[in-house]
C-alpha cells in the first residue's frame, strides 16, 4: 500500500554507498520513484525484514530507507536496521537490497524509501519521491482492554492519604499477569515536596530498603501551606500535582493512554508535558543537556557501554527536572529495575519491568530549590578533600606497566612545571589483574608511593569488583568462608569472566560481605598505601552473557530491542541475593552498593577523615557517598563537547564532583584536540587525564603547545582553588549544583535553555570553550550584567546577547560575572602548597558598583572539620570582612585586592585598614582595573578596608 504525506517523526537509519556501477550523471534517478522496484517485506515478532529492488542506477547511489513507529501510540523511533546488497547480473543494472531489523515493542505503521545521489561533490536527492510501505500487522499489544483501576477505598492517617485501588475490568494482560489489588499512599514530605507511591496491596513486591537508597524523612509536623496540591480521579484513578495557581506539574490522565497498567513484570504511566517541554536529567546517558522533547526514549539498565549517543549506559538516574516559563519542579521515580522513559510531544510515559511506582515530585521553584529537595531524599553529595580538587594523571598500559614507568611521566610532569596532585595506577599494577596485589614489576611500588606522598602528593588505584575464583588467592578463599558471594538458586556460585580470567562477584546485600570487602581494603593498603580507591567495571560487566530471565516485554538495552538482553555481558537474572533478592530487581544497585562498601571501608580505614571513592556505575544517592567519572569516552572532538552536558546532568543526579578523560580514553588524540580538552578540563569538578593501552601516549608535556594551554588554564584552576573547595563545600550542605548550565542562574532567559557548549562554575564565572576541529575563535552567549575577561579584567558586554571571542590554540575564554567576589590564592603546583600560599580577593563590580562573596576554610580532610566562612561586601569604596563561622585558624594572609570595573579616573591615593592608614600599600590603576597590593589582612578578625 502507498500512502500520500510524508510521516513527520522519521528517522534516518540506511545509507548505502555504491561503487563499480555504470556511471549515469545528474540527479535524474533520484526523482523518479520509479527506480525502486518490487519492494517485500515480512514483520514478525517486531522484526521487519524484506527487499528493495533498484534499477538502473549510477555510481555513488544513497538509497536511504525511514520508518515511523506505530503513531496511534508512540510516534517513536527505534534502532538500526542492517542491509545487505547483491548484483543480480552482470552489467550491474539492478540491485538487490535485503534488509532486517528489530522495530521493537512500540510496533511500525509504515516505512519510506528514496534515493541519493553524490556525484562530484554535489548531491541530487528528492525525499518527497520516494516510496511509502504500510505495515500492516505493525501495532504494538493492544491496550484495548486497559481500563485501570478504580478507587475502592480512602483513608488518611497522620497526613498520609490512601486510596486502595481494584482493578477495573478484566485488565491488560500485556506482557504478564495483572496485579488485582493495588494501595496508593500519598505522603507530604515538606511544603515543597510529596511522595506518591503505587504498589501491591499485599506488599510482596520488591521496593528499595531505605538503608541501601534513601527514601528521605517526612516533616514530622503537619504542614500548612504547600507549594503543590495533590487531586485525583476515581475511575479510573488518575492522580494530578498542580501549583497553588493551577500550573500543573504531572498529571497521569493522559488522553488516549492508559491510566494505570501494573502487571507482575510490566507497569506503564504517562503524565502531560507542555509542548516542547524543556526537560533535563533521566541518564545515564551521552546526549545533549536538554533531552529531545520529541524524539528521546532513555532506557534505565546499568550497561558497560562507552560513550554512545542516547543508548543506556553506566548508571541509572530515573529523575528529570523540568525548567517551564523560569520555573523549575522535577520527578523522581524510586525504582530500581530496568526500565524504558519516553518522551513525545505532550507526554512522558514510563514503561517499567518490575518494582512499584514510587513517585517523588517536587515543586522547585528555582534551580537551586529543586536540587535541594531531590538531594533530600537520595542524600546530600559526598565532601570531598581538598586535594582531590587538584589534577589527577592515569594511563592504562602504554609506559604505565611498572613503577619505573610512571615514575617518569610523573617527573617530565614535574620538569614541564605541570600542576599536579595524584598518580594513578589502572589495573597493570597488578598481579595476573587480581585486586587486592601487586605485580612483580611493581614490586617497589609502595616505596614510591612514600615518594610521592613525602612531595605531598596523593595515590588512588583502581580495583574491580570480579574476584578470581583462584585456590589459595586470599580474598577469593576469605569470601568462600564468609559465604558473600553471588549464587544460582540451587546455591553453587556463578562464573563469569574480566580482566582475571573466570571470577566470582560479591553480593553486597549479604550481611558479611561489608566486613569482608573491608578487610581486603585495610590488607591491600599494607602493600600500597593509597588515598583513595577507584571501582569499575561495576554495572557489574561481564566478558561472556550467561543464560537469565528475560521479560516479556524488552527494554530497549544498548538501543538494540530483542537483540541485546538483561543478561547481556552482565550477571544473570536468574541469581539469587541474601534473603532471596534477585538480581533481576537489583542488578541497577550493584555499583551502587560497592560505592557504599568502599566508603565505609576507607572510612575504617582513616576514621574521621572524608574517603575519595570514584565509580563509573552509580544509582540514585551514589553521590553521598562516591565520586564519579564517564567512564571509556573517545578522543574525538564530538566526545570533547558531551563531557560538558555529561557532567551537567551529574549536577542533577546529587554527583557534583565529576569528570571525564581529558584528551580521551579510547583513540590516537591529536595535538590540537588535547589543545582544547586541557582547557576544558581544567574546569572540570574532577579534572583527570587518562588515556587507553593500544594508543600513543597524550600527555600534556609531549607538545609543546599543549603544556602552555595546560599550564594556561590549570593556573586559574588552582588560583580559584578557594572558590571551588567552597562551592563543594555548599554542594555538600545544599546539593547546589558546581557545573552548571547558563539557565541554572538566568532560569528566565529562554535563551539559555538549550545551551550546553557553556558553563558556569558556581554562579561567578563563565567557561566559553572551544569544541570545534580549526577554531580560532568562538561565539558564546552572555546572560544579562557586566562579564569581564579573567585575564584582562575589561568588560565584555553589559547585555544579553551572543558574542564572538578570539580563540587561538591556547586559549579558553573566561570571564568573571560582575557582582561577584572571587576568593583566590596564588597558585603553586600542587593543593597543598596552594593552600599556604597568601589569599587575594578579585571583585568584580555589577552595574550598581557592589560585589559580595565568600570564603569557606578547614583542614580539607576531616568529616566533622573544624571551620571557618567569611563574607565579603564591596561597595563604594570600602571592602568589609565579617565571620559567619570562626572555629578554624586561618593562617595565610589577605594581600591583595583586585577591583574589576574601577570607573573613577583617578586612582586612590590612601589605603585605611580599620580606620588605619597602610603605608606599605601600593595601588595600580590600569584599564579600569584597581590592584592593591602590599595588604597583610588578618582573615580571623572582622576587617574593613577603605580607599580614598
Amino acid at each position: 500500500m502507498t500512502f500520500g504525506g510524508r510521516p513527520t517523526k522519521l528517522v534516518l537509519l540506511i545509507a548505502l554507498v555504491f561503487s563499480c556501477l555504470c556511471g549515469q550523471t545528474l540527479g535524474q534517478y533520484v526523482d523518479d520513484p520509479s527506480a525502486i522496484q518490487n519492494v517485500t517485506y515480512t514483520y514478525d515478532n517486531y522484526v521487519l525484514s524484506g527487499s528493495v529492488m533498484l534499477k538502473s542506477f549510477p555510481n555513488n547511489m544513497n538509497a536511504y530507507i525511514y520508518y515511523q513507529t506505530y503513531d496511534g501510540v508512540w510516534n517513536m523511533t527505534g534502532t538500526t536496521i542492517t542491509a545487505h546488497w547483491k548484483w543480480e547480473n552482470a552489467d550491474n543494472t539492478y540491485g538487490n537490497w535485503s534488509f532486517e531489523g528489530t522495530i521493537g515493542p512500540y510496533g511500525i505503521s509504515k516505512f519510506y524509501v528514496y534515493l541519493m545521489l553524490v556525484e562530484s561533490g554535489v548531491t541530487y536527492t528528492d525525499d518527497n519521491n520516494g516510496q511509502y510501505y504500510g505495515v500492516a500487522n505493525g501495532a504494538p499489544r493492544s491496550t484495548a482492554n486497559c481500563d485501570g483501576y478504580d478507587v475502592v477505598h480512602t483513608s488518611v492517617s497522620k497526613d498520609v492519604t490512601y486510596l486502595d485501588l481494584a482493578l477495573n475490568g478484566k485488565g491488560c494482560a500485556l506482557y504478564s499477569p495483572d496485579v488485582k489489588y493495588l494501595t496508593v499512599s500519598i505522603t507530604p514530605y515538606s511544603k515543597d515536596l510529596v511522595r506518591i507511591k503505587i504498589a501491591d496491596t499485599a506488599n510482596k513486591r520488591w521496593q528499595i530498603p531505605a538503608n541501601v537508597v534513601s527514601e528521605g524523612t517526612p516533616s514530622s509536623y503537619s504542614i500548612r501551606t504547600k507549594a503543590y496540591t495533590v487531586s485525583y480521579t476515581k475511575s479510573p484513578f488518575t492522580f494530578k500535582v498542580s501549583r497553588p495557581s493551577g500550573e500543573v506539574l504531572f498529571d497521569t490522565g493522559v488522553s488516549g493512554l492508559p491510566s494505570l497498567i501494573f502487571e507482575e513484570d510490566y507497569l506503564e504511566i504517562s503524565s502531560v508535558l507542555p509542548d516542547n517541554a524543556n526537560i533535563y536529567g533521566l541518564g545515564d546517558m551521552t546526549d545533549s543537556f536538554r533531552r529531545p522533547p520529541d524524539t528521546t526514549l532513555q532506557t534505565f539498565w546499568n550497561l558497560d557501554q562507552g560513550t554512545t549517543r542516547r543508548n543506556n549506559g553506566y548508571g541509572s538516574h530515573p529523575v528529570y527536572f523540568e525548567l517551564r516559563d523560569g520555573l523549575v519542579h522535577g520527578v523522581f521515580l524510586r525504582n530500581s529495575n530496568g526500565m524504558d522513559v519516553a518522551l513525545v510531544p505532550g507526554q512522558i510515559t514510563y514503561r517499567v519491568i518490575g518494582g512499584v511506582l514510587d513517585f517523588y515530585v517536587f515543586a522547585g521553584p528555582t534551580p537551586a530549590a529543586a536540587l535541594d529537595q531531590y538531594t533530600s531524599i537520595i542524600g546530600k553529595p559526598a565532601f570531598v578533600p581538598l586535594w582531590t580538587l587538584g589534577f589527577h594523571q592515569c594511563r592504562y598500559g602504554g609506559t604505565w606497566v611498572s613503577t619505573q614507568g610512571i615514575k617518569d611521566t610523573v617527573d617530565s610532569l614535574q620538569q614541564a612545571g605541570l600542576y599536579l596532585d595524584t598518580v594513578w595506577a589502572d589495573i597493570n599494577y597488578m598481579n595476573q589483574y587480581e585486586d587486592f596485589t601487586l605485580g612483580s614489576d611493581f614490586s617497589d611500588w609502595n616505596d614510591y608511593v612514600a615518594t610521592l606522598h613525602q612531595e605531598y602528593l596523593h595515590h588512588v588505584p583502581i580495583v574491580d569488583p570480579g574476584i578470581p575464583n583462584v585456590s589459595g588467592y586470599g580474598p577469593y578463599q576469605e569470601g568462600l568462608s564468609s559465604d558473600v558471594f553471588l549464587k544460582w538458586p540451587n546455591g553453587t556460585l556463578f562464573l563469569g569472566q574480566v580482566w582475571p580470567g573466570v571470577t566470582v562477584w560479591a553480593d553486597w546485600f549479604h550481611p558479611q560481605s561489608g566486613a569482608w570487602w573491608t578487610s581486603q581494603v585495610q590488607k591491600f593498603h599494607q602493600i600500597d598505601s593509597f588515598d583513595g580507591l577507584w571501582i569499575d567495571m561495576n554495572e557489574a560487566s561481564n566478558f561472556v552473557t550467561p543464560p537469565g530471565y528475560e521479560p516479556a516485554y524488552t527494554i530497549n538495552n544498548d538501543g538494540a530491542w530483542g537483540v541485546v538482553g538483561l543478561n547481556t555481558r552482565t550477571l544473570s537474572m536468574n541469581l539469587t541475593h541474601y534473603s532471596g533478592i534477585s538480581e533481576y530487581n537489583v542488578h541497577n544497585l550493584f555499583g551502587h552498593y560497592e560505592a557504599i562498601h568502599t566508603h565505609n571501608a576507607l572510612s575504617a580505614l582513616n576514621p574521621g577523615q572524608r574517603t575519595f571513592v570514584l565509580t563509573r556505575s552509580s544509582f540514585a544517592g551514589t553521590g553521598h557517598y562516591s565520586q564519579k567519572w564517564n567512564g571509556d569516552n573517545a578522543a574525538t572532538w564530538d566526545d570533547l563537547y558531551l563531557s560538558i552536558p555529561q557532567i551537567m546532568s551529574n549536577q542533577l543526579f546529587g554527583i557534583p564532583m565529576v569528570g571525564s578523560d581529558i584528551c580521551g580514553f579510547n583513540g590516537d588524540t591529536t595535538e590540537e584536540l588535547c589543545n582544547r580538552w586541557a582547557q576544558l578540563g581544567a574546569f572540570y569538578p574532577f579534572s583527570r587525564h587518562h588515556h587507553s593501552a593500544g594508543y600513543d601516549d597524550s600527555f600534556f608535556f609531549l607538545w609543546e603547545s599543549v603544556t602552555e594551554s595546560a599550564l594556561k588554564a590549570f593556573s586559574v584552576r588552582y588560583t580559584l582553588l578557594p572558590y571551588l573547595y567552597g562551592l563543594m563545600q555548599q554542594a555538600s550542605q545544599t546539593g547546589a549544583a558546581v557545573f552548571r548550565p547558563l539557565w541554572w542562574d538566568n532560569s528566565f532567559d529562554k535563551n539559555t535553555y538549550a545551551i550546553d557548549t557553556q558553563f558556569t562554575l558556581g554562579d561567578g564565572l563563565l567557561v566559553t570553550p572551544v569544541l570545534t576541529e580549526g577554531a580560532t575563535s568562538v561565539t558564546g552567549y552572555f546572560p544579562d550584567g557586566i562579564w569581564y575577561d579573567w585575564y584582562t579584567g575589561s568588560a565584555e558586554t553589559t547585555s544579553a546577547g551572543y558574542k564572538t571571542l578570539d580563540a587561538n590554540l591556547t586559549h579558553i575564554n573566561v570571564h568573571v560575572k560582575g557582582g561577584v567576589i572571587l576568593p583566590a590564592q596564588y597558585p603553586a603546583k600542587t593543593t597543598y602548597a596552594t593552600v599556604r600560599n597568601p589569599y587575594f580577593l578579585i571583585a568584580a563590580l555589577d552595574k550598581s558598583g557592589t560585589a559580595s562573596g565568600s570564603l569557606y576554610v578547614d583542614d580539607g580532610i576531616s568529616v566533622n572539620p573544624k571551620s571557618s566562612q567569611l563574607a565579603f561586601q564591596l561597595s563604594g569604596n570600602t571592602l568589609s570582612t565579617q565571620a559567619i563561622r570562626s572555629g578554624f585558624h586561618i593562617g595565610p594572609k589577605l594581600d591583595q585586592i583586585q577591583v574589576l570595573g574601577y570607573t573613577s579616573g583617578t586612582a586612590p591615593t590612601a589605603i585605611y585598614l580599620n580606620g588605619r592608614r597602610q603605608a606599605g600599600a601600593k595601588v595600580v590603576l590600569s584599564q579600569k582595573v584597581l590592584k592593591i597590593t602590599g595588604l597583610t589582612i588578618d582573615l580571623n578578625t572582622k576587617s574593613v578596608l577603605q580607599w580614598k
